[in-house]
């Protein structure tokens, strides 16, 4: 009997063999596809068109278990991108009065007489079918709030606008509605709820709209905005770094997903956390992961450090969910509410007081454990949230990101938190715009103040190298410069020898961004050298000209104002640099800093030389120390004016920090107007300050351009750790130095 068995099982093998669906049906008219596994059960097709053009009926096809691809019925085609029509507006005209219009044309606005137009008067139809701009209203200031406007693509219901007067708006056939579908006058004069926006398939954000919104609403949880009573414009940020943070990351592995999408998922949330955790907050991470069933890659009540949970995620594989099928979202969500409510248990006063932000990264789909909404109604009434009040809103921030080529935009809106002038709710055409968009996120323009930042992405050298500052110092037979560091907003840090003695402060001028053609100039009101810099004092050893504390601070005539491209750089032995080192301990001391930064034979390091007169360029170099520091030393001897110098090391002190030489790597060297320019290290995302370029042992640069490098080339750089008393005693105030 068990032999038919297995007879009839390799027979019916044989017969049925396993289902594929027909390539020959995959053509798109006028653009291309890329296919997985085959044609086999499960393939899956993306399409992609050339620009102003997206994949009609859809991105995306699947090959079903019946041997049919979806969307059997249809041809697919590239259809032109277009532009919804505005089809109402208040307190004025718009033309032309199209339904839909084509990339490239033009919406115009006129208000009637008696009412104040807002936003712009032109809108331009975009190649991704938004339009240029915000929403136009044309405003008579009458009522109680003002005007919400209708976006193209919406209808509005609703024309009054008193307090507690009610609009609510639909979008036309084929657009989904993102934002609110109905929003409430409020007595603060503001209107509830985030702004609607009528969305097509093809609308995708880019990833610096993505980094724009994002970082902005972020910044404003993490720095806390001061109290303000109606003026929401005239908000000012500023960083509290003991407030109490919960992060929760939520990312889908289900089937729809697929690994590649994980994968990317997973590289964005190790992004964010890296960057939120180089802030001056210590936040809590849970990061979760689910499919059919949920899994808790880290939890919030383990209190993990942001490095603990990066590495939880970088071991968890997309195979440890087995069972893919499903797509449990509430289940995921309702993990935060467990977590949410230990909490509770343990402090409920404190427990109010934890502003909390989930991140959903998924497409939106789910099939298992109901409605996601629901267990967020859940959440918000844990932590104390009432609809139509907005007095503890500001503890929940609920962002969903989009992930595949098959997103279901309304379903992550739904879960999204609504507040306005914020945007919750993100999708990207590809996982390669949202891996972009989480490299940008977080942008550092909100926290001006923090030391130590850049944005290194950028392609904007004012962005990349906002701590530097040339330093031009005129005198009657000539002009020098020299390069500088941003320490405080009062003071630039550079090396002694750009000075001569007699120079006063009224012939030197500091430029900030100096890469930038609209310079920013500050006046100098005093220059402080270190007091044990003397160039003579060792004359009696035969040193020419010592460089002995090579250090000094350019005290400015007026503040500078912190922006984008003008910030401090971080110094050692301050709880700025403690922060950025996440050597948060009271008891940490100068010692740690140096022996952290500064340990090992070979440390990774870089300086910012002048390539032209506007250029500015990062150059990566290596500070000796040990046994290779000898190698500096015997290339110090070899320097003419040192022929006579008994002891190389009366020259070279402790006090040095030495790059240079062709071993183990070619260093490039410095240039004569590098000179007092800022020797760093980077951890992570912070820059941090330990050395202030002073000498070195040949010039072969000439003007900006350098030539092969000597093998006898060595660069000096003056410690800024053996001068940080001396620089605690100029500067008192504006920096917390550490005992």
């Amino acid at each position: 009997m068990l032999h038919l068995l297995l007879l009839i099982h390799i027979a019916l093998t044989f017969a049925t063999p396993e289902k594929k669906c027909d390539l020959t049906k995959l053509a798109i008219d006028g653009g291309n596809y890329t296919l997985s596994n085959g044609g086999n059960i499960g393939s899956e097709v993306h399409y992609s068109c050339p620009k102003e053009k997206y994949p009609y009926p859809s991105f995306f096809r699947e090959c079903l278990a019946n041997g049919q691809w979806t969307h059997a019925m249809h041809q697919f085609v590239c259809k032109d991108v277009l532009c919804p029509g505005q089809l109402m507006f208040e307190g004025g005209e718009y033309f032309p009065r199209k339904t839909k219009h084509n990339v490239g044309d033009v919406l115009n606005f006129q208000c009637y007489a008696g009412f104040s137009m807002t936003g712009p008067e032109r809108r331009i139809c975009q190649e991704d079918g938004q339009w240029s701009g915000t929403t136009t209203t044309c405003q008579n200031y009458l009522e109680h709030c003002s005007d919400p406007g209708v976006p193209p693509g919406a209808t509005k219901a609703g024309t009054s606008y008193g307090v507690n007067d009610k609009v609510r708006y639909w979008c036309q056939a084929g657009l989904h509605l993102i934002g609110s579908k109905e929003r409430k006058c409020m007595w603060n004069k503001q209107w509830s709820g985030a702004e609607p926006f009528c969305k097509d398939r093809y609308m995708y954000d880019t990833p610096e709209k993505v980094a724009e919104s994002f970082s902005y609403s972020i910044a404003e949880i993490i720095a806390r905005s001061k109290p303000v009573e109606e003026d929401i414009e005239s908000r000012k940020l500023e960083i509290r770094k003991e407030d109490p943070l919960n992060i929760f990351i939520v990312i889908d592995t289900s089937r729809s997903i697929g690994i590649k999408n994980f994968q990317t998922a997973k590289s964005i949330t190790e992004t964010f956390i890296e960057k939120i955790s180089t802030y001056d907050i210590v936040p809590r991470f849970a990061v979760i992961s689910y499919a059919s069933t949920v899994k808790t890659i880290a939890s919030l009540n383990e209190n993990l450090d942001p490095e603990e949970v990066i590495e939880n995620l970088k071991k968890f594989r997309y195979s440890e969910h087995v069972d893919k099928q499903g797509t449990n979202t509430r289940g995921a969500l309702a993990e935060v509410y467990n977590m949410l409510s230990l909490d509770l248990a343990k402090n409920k006063e404190k427990f109010l007081e934890i502003r909390n932000i989930i991140l959903l990264i998924t497409d939106g789909k789910y099939n298992m454990g109901g409605d996601p909404v629901v267990e967020i109604r859940r959440i918000r009434e844990l932590l104390g949230i009432k609809k139509g009040q907005n007095d503890r809103e500001q503890y929940l921030d609920v962002y969903t990101f989009g992930l595949g080529d098959d997103v279901i935009t309304e379903k992550l809106n739904d879960v999204a938190s609504k507040k306005d002038r914020e945007k919750h709710v993100f999708q990207m055409e590809s996982i390669d715009s949202m891996k972009s968009a989480f490299d940008e996120i977080i942008d550092e323009t909100y926290v001006f103040d923090m030391c130590g930042l850049a944005r290194d992405h950028s392609e904007d050298e004012s962005d990349r190298f906002p701590w530097i500052a040339r330093i031009i110092v005129t005198r009657p037979v000539g002009v020098e410069n020299c390069k500088g560091s941003i320490v405080t907003k009062n003071f630039i840090l550079t090396a002694a020898h750009c000075f001569h003695l007699d120079d006063q402060p009224h012939f030197v001028t500091v430029e900030l961004d100096p890469s930038s053609r609209a310079k920013v100039t500050r006046k100098v009101q005093n220059i402080h050298r270190h007091p044990k810099y003397n160039p003579s004092g060792k004359r009696d050893k035969n040193v020419p000209k010592s460089f002995e504390y090579d250090l000094a601070l350019v005290e400015l005539s007026q503040k500078i104002d912190f922006s984008p491209t003008v910030r401090p750089i971080c110094l050692p032995c301050t709880s700025g640099t403690s922060w950025a080192l996440k050597k948060r301990d009271k008891a940490v001391s100068c010692k740690d800093h140096e022996n952290f930064l500064l340990s090992g034979d070979l440390v990774k390091a870089l300086f910012i030389t002048q390539e032209s007169r506007n250029t500015l360029e990062q150059m990566n170099v290596q500070i000796k120390q040990g046994d290779w520091r000898q190698g500096c030393l015997k290339d110090a001897e070899k320097v003419e004016d040192f022929k006579d110098v008994v002891d190389i090391k009366d020259v070279v002190t402790d006090n040095f920090l030495c790059t240079g030489g062709l071993d183990p790597a070619v260093d490039p060297q410095t240039c004569k107007g590098d000179a007092g320019g800022p020797l760093i290290i980077q951890h992570n995302k912070r820059y941090i300050q330990v050395g202030v370029i002073s000498w070195g042992t040949v010039n072969s640069c000439k003007g900006y351009k350098r030539e092969q490098v000597p093998a006898t080339s060595r660069d000096f750089h003056a410690g800024i750790i053996p001068g940080m008393p001396w620089i605690e005693k100029i500067i008192p105030d504006e920096l917390v130095y550490l005992k």
